[in-house]
């Protein structure tokens, strides 16, 4: 039998010929990296270890995008003790404040490629899976290990295949199709410790942007990580931006999947995850009319070029509702720049959003857009836990930038197709 792009891609880390699901390796890492709220304790927990150096210091890359800018003087001084010990270490990939967020500039600057092995120490690392590579997350203990040592040991999990079909109709976007994956394989349900392989020939009219939207969404049904294999789409994103030569690898057509769902884009339409979980999936159109306080555009999973552009063409000679924020998040500084150059933010601006430092923003509920008591926000981010933006008594719903863009015209959360 052969085997999918994961296990090729484990094979090859481990350096064996042939793995299959169940199997411990010793895996040599291409890339580590972590962020500030747990960066902190990864650097720490080398300096308890005695290690004075990191193995690969261009295998090491840290970030500062969660609490960013700092908004108390305790998160101040976890930045300035990962930026001493970084240094010390002699770890130069250091992304510091408004740079952006991990899952979208890591790509960006070139240092994830297809067929390698990367490991981060953050929950939405199944992000990157969308460049070919094979992407997993683990806990501050492991990436600590994996700077002192370069290798980790880890199990080879089991893949699922899901087969895109069909094309996205106007008004539905790759956020709907990964609500609807999320659907299907619910909250660490069905997916927990598998690789999801996504793929078929609907991927085809999904952009790269796109494709990081549905990996990103993976890693809440548990998944250990998300791929999609290398394609024109991939290459041509890599022109300009890889660090290293890389080799791509696919899955063989005899490979073993332990389940292969196929997704129908035509037949799908606006989505939203309502309070409080992010499987709770519905519809646009059974909530259209909810009042909202806060409209929220951004993070790792929506917060890319096309995520701006579409939501500044829903906005173009609009405005934002009286009473209803509108935060606006690029997530990353070229993400930023671009979105400026091509005049998106200058739209959104005019209609009445706020435009933001890049980050990670008000996702987390730590700063910079936290919710009161009873307060509604529609967000085109990847968690509406209780309290996850602000109080315990705030209401978060999920959906696409259009539906975002749209609901903070309105007031209510709005089906963006009625837009188009």
């Amino acid at each position: 039998m052969g085997m999918t792009v994961t296990e090729k891609i484990l094979a090859r880390a481990s350096g064996r010929d042939k793995v299959s699901p169940g199997e411990f390796l010793d895996c040599k890492v291409d890339l580590i990296s972590t962020m500030d709220l747990q960066g902190n304790l990864v650097l720490n927990t080398l300096k308890k270890l005695g290690v004075s150096k990191v193995r690969s210091p261009e295998k090491v890359a840290i970030i500062l995008d969660h609490q960013s800018p700092s908004h108390s003087v305790a998160m101040a001084d976890i930045h300035k003790n990962i930026r001493t010990t970084a240094h010390e270490l002699g770890i130069t990939n250091l992304y510091d404040v408004g740079t952006g967020i991990m899952h979208v500039i890591l790509p960006e600057k070139g240092h994830i490629l297809p067929g390698e092995l990367v490991v981060m120490n953050e929950s939405h690392t199944p992000t990157a899976g969308a460049m070919g590579a094979a992407v997993m997350g683990v806990g501050q203990t492991d990436a600590a290990a994996v700077m002192a040592l370069g290798e980790i040991w880890m199990m080879v999990p089991e893949t699922i295949r899901i087969n895109l079909v069909g094309e996205l109709q106007k008004g539905v976007t790759t956020k709907d199709v990964a609500l609807k994956l999320m659907s299907i394989f619910r909250y660490e349900e069905k997916a927990v410790y598998k690789t999801i392989e996504i793929g078929g020939p609907g991927l085809r009219t999904i952009s790269m942007d796109g494709r990081f939207t549905l990996t990103n969404f993976c890693s809440d049904m548990g998944a250990k990580s998300a791929i999609i294999e290398p394609d024109e789409i991939t290459l041509e994103y890599l022109q300009g931006r890889a660090l290293r030569d890389y080799t791509p690898y696919y899955s063989d057509p005899d490979c073993t999947y332990s389940e292969t769902y196929e997704i129908n884009l035509n037949e799908l339409e606006p989505l939203v995850a309502c309070p409080h979980a992010l499987d709770n999936v519905h519809p646009v159109t059974s909530v259209a009319g909810t009042k909202i306080n806060q409209a929220h555009l951004g993070t790792c999973t929506n917060g890319r070029l096309e995520d701006i552009k579409a939501a500044a063409e829903i906005m173009k000679n609009q405005r934002v509702a009286l009473g209803v924020r509108f935060l606006v998040v690029p997530g990353s500084k070229e993400v930023y720049k671009k979105a400026m150059k091509l005049g998106y933010l200058e739209i959104l601006s005019d209609a009445g959003a706020v435009i933001m430092s890049p980050g990670c923003g008000p996702c987390a509920g730590d700063h910079s857009g936290v919710l009161a008591a009873d307060e509604i926000c529609i967000s085109s981010g990847n968690r509406n836990w209780k309290g996850r933006m602000g109080s315990k008594d705030s209401f978060v719903y999920l959906g696409s930038p259009e539906t975002v863009a749209a609901s903070a015209i309105h007031g209510v959360i709005t089906d963006p197709r009625d837009f188009y």
